[in-house]
């Protein structure tokens, strides 16, 4: 009995943790995304990109390449010029009928006092939400 009551408590305090872990709704997921570019963890954010089901696993991988390398010469020089990004926040958050697509637009602060919007296209995969990358 008692073994049985250990392990159900460790299945409810996994089940928690992975609830915590993963965000809700697109709008923190959105911001969660641009946080991974605010902590230069390009990895992460190409992660976040929803898969190409058309496209082959090495296309996938290929192209989530590109978006790292892109982000690691272009994207940190430009937000290191502005002094990094102190802050980031969701403005507005519209989830389809169907609940399966978003948009997100955040507003992220910059240390110079800049700030912009930048908007992201979300769709769910696998009960996640993921970032759809315009071609």
């Amino acid at each position: 009995m008692k073994k049985g009551l250990i392990y159900l408590g460790l299945l409810f305090v996994t089940t928690l943790f992975l609830a915590a872990c993963s965000a809700s709704s697109p709008g923190e997921a959105a911001k969660k995304y641009a946080g991974y570019i605010q902590k230069g963890e390009y990895e992460k954010f190409a992660d976040a990109i929803a898969l190409d089901e058309k496209a082959t696993p090495e296309d996938n991988k290929k192209n989530k390449e590109m978006v790292v390398a892109l982000l690691k010469e272009k994207g940190a020089k430009s937000i290191e010029e502005k002094g990094g990004i102190k802050t980031i926040e969701i403005l507005s958050e519209t989830v389809s009928e169907d609940g399966n697509t978003a948009k997100v637009v955040l507003k992220q602060t910059y240390g110079n006092g800049d700030a912009e919007d930048s908007n992201f296209d979300l769709v769910k995969q696998d009960g996640t939400w993921k970032i759809v990358m315009d071609k």
